[in-house]
């Protein structure tokens, strides 16, 4: 269990949680030091009043440049609110509290979480790099010459908002064990030959794809990358669970800076500690 020495000035309380006209309009903003907190915005109490068992409920720090806030929308059971982002889409997250929720499709996460809370994961993240493998069949100058060339065109570019970084295998494994190791690190092949070679053409692996596509030229290459090629994206669900309740974190994100949302939500995001406040509150006299 978690014990907070919370400093809490009731008369304080008492008109943050009830004297704001535009309730619903405000910020559930975190406290500076949950340690001591004199007042709290009327979101917070809509959040505590929506779940009255939760132990805790989200509260938001600092948001990133280009973030923005969405309107808390409370009901009885359930509230949730919205970011949205410049790049990353519109309501690329949605924050919901509720008593209970199902974790069976989840994994359990690790992280920075108070050990009154368990955090569980269920994300797929595609990055903002992708590499792609560049094998030359037999090593000879024309194929390692026309490798070379590919190279230089795929890495002066990016594709679907991601960057381009190439490596070549030239192991003596066989084709199919490279295709096979390319696959489970998933990463598209280019495979070049003595025939390409001469042709100015390619062959496309693509991982998860039974069958490659040969003689391709450089622009029908490109194209065929820039179409199969997803985007960056984050897409998923957290879930943090604790005494009472429960906030799923739903993630519908795309595009520049996917890397590096789950450290920044992480920051952006905390915790209120709600069962506290309310038996200050009781302790007071302003809560029944």
């Amino acid at each position: 269990m978690i014990r907070r020495a919370l400093v809490v000035l009731a008369l304080a309380l008492a008109a943050s949680a009830c004297g704001n006209s535009q309730l619903g309009l405000s910020v559930p903003v975190c406290p500076a030091d949950p340690q001591v907190i004199s007042a709290f915005s009327g979101a917070i109490m809509l959040e505590m009043q929506a779940v009255e068992t939760a132990e805790f409920v989200p509260c938001l720090n600092d948001l990133n440049a280009g973030w923005s806030y969405e309107d808390l929308v409370p009901e009885r059971g359930l509230s949730r609110f919205w970011l949205d982002s410049d790049r990353l889409g519109s309501h690329f997250l949605e924050v919901t509290l509720t008593p209970a929720c199902d974790v069976s499709s989840a994994s359990l996460a690790g992280g920075r979480m108070d050990d009154a809370v368990t955090e569980f994961r269920d994300v797929e993240l595609i990055g903002s790099n992708v590499t792609i493998v560049i094998v030359p069949v037999t090593g000879q100058p024309a194929e390692a010459e026309h490798a070379r060339s590919i190279e230089s065109e795929l890495e002066a570019r990016q594709i679907n908002d991601r960057n381009v970084f190439v490596v070549f295998d030239t192991s003596d494994d066989p084709l199919a064990d490279k295709v096979a190791v390319a696959a489970r690190r998933d990463r598209p092949m280019i495979i070049v030959d003595e025939q390409d070679a001469l042709a100015k053409t390619a062959t496309l692996q693509m991982p998860g794809e039974s069958q490659s596509v040969r003689g391709l030229e450089l622009n029908d290459l490109l194209d065929r990358l820039d179409d199969l090629l997803p985007k960056p994206s984050f897409v998923g669900t957290w879930y943090r669970v604790f005494e009472g309740g429960c906030i799923t974190y739903e993630f519908d994100a795309s595009g520049p800076g996917v890397d590096r949302l789950a450290g920044d939500v992480e920051d952006a995001l905390g915790l209120f500690p709600a069962a506290e406040v309310r038996q200050a509150l009781r302790s007071a006299g302003l809560l029944g």
